[in-house]
């Protein structure tokens, strides 16, 4: 009986996030934006999961060691800016290549792209909530808890892979896919080596602050043709960032700081974390939303 409820309540609160994500994202909408909606939103669609998981979950130590502050090794902040930046760099070319197949142009291309809400958002607002709370909330129930009880359940790599997809279907669509998919694994991967969901956090910030910068910078120099440069240097960025991230990877592992991915059973790893109810309903739910957001105008 204890095995049943382990293994339903990660889908069960995944689906519960999804549909307060998209509800209360169209709430703060019709509020007209602003950050305490917004933040109210993203608290509410993030932090209630939490609860779920963690309130239904009776062996709660690995919970309580990923949410504890202490000290990390050396460089571990160094590597969560690095990765940050890297997936950020990724995530936005990820999606500016998915956008151009669709033949998004213009304004269609900045919303594609970047997928952000930041409507009616101050400078202030735009920091403590898409950067700040966003990063906090999030990567508590995404990587602090869901993957800490999933981890109990199956391999390390199939958690990965798992977290990456159900990030990337909480925030984005079939556009807007490939990037929150490969930041979501990257995310994954620092809670995992460092057994602590704060340089995560670190890493979703500065994630974040850099698509705030881009969004600043296409808006603002959009009538003089950057998009013709966008791809260019975000790839030359992306070739810096990913040896950066490389360097800092390979020093902690030679020092021993961090462990290397352990080998799990492949395909039957990954069944064991999506076989459940709530799980397949909430990809049906995602499925539906790209669907009707695919056809509708």
């Amino acid at each position: 009986m204890k095995n049943n409820k382990l293994a339903l309540l990660p889908g069960l609160s995944l689906f519960v996030c999804f549909c307060l994500v998209t509800g209360t994202g169209r709430l703060a909408s019709r509020m007209g934006g602003g950050a305490l909606p917004l933040a109210l939103a993203e608290g509410a669609s993030f932090l209630l999961p939490l609860l779920l998981l963690t309130f239904g979950v009776r062996d709660r130590k690995a919970l309580r060691r990923r949410f504890r502050l202490r000290r990390l090794p050396k460089g571990a902040a160094g590597l969560a800016v690095r990765m940050g930046a890297c997936v950020a760099v990724l995530s936005l070319l990820l999606n500016l290549a998915f956008c151009r197949l669709a033949g998004l142009v213009g304004s269609q291309l900045t919303v594609g792209v970047l997928d952000a809400p930041q409507t009616g958002l101050s400078l202030a607002g735009k920091l403590a909530v898409v950067v700040l709370l966003g990063a906090v909330v999030e990567e508590l129930y995404l990587r602090g808890a869901l993957m800490a009880v999933q981890e109990g359940i199956a391999g390390t790599m199939p958690c990965l892979l798992v977290s990456g997809a159900a990030f990337a279907m909480l925030h984005g669509d079939l556009l807007n896919f490939a990037g929150p998919f490969a930041a979501g694994v990257a995310y994954a991967y620092l809670t995992y080596v460092f057994d602590s969901v704060w340089p995560a956090v670190l890493a979703h910030a500065v994630s974040n602050l850099y698509s705030i910068w881009v969004i600043w910078l296409t808006e603002t120099y959009a009538a003089f043709g950057i998009w013709s440069y966008f791809a260019p240097v975000n790839a030359l960025l992306l070739l810096l960032f990913v040896y950066l991230t490389l360097c800092a990877v390979e020093k902690l592992l030679i020092r021993g700081d961090i462990p290397h991915l352990d080998r799990s059973a492949g395909l039957y790893d990954v069944l064991l974390l999506v076989r459940n109810p709530g799980v397949l309903v909430f990809v049906l739910a995602f499925a539906a939303k790209a669907v009707l957001r695919w056809r509708l105008p």
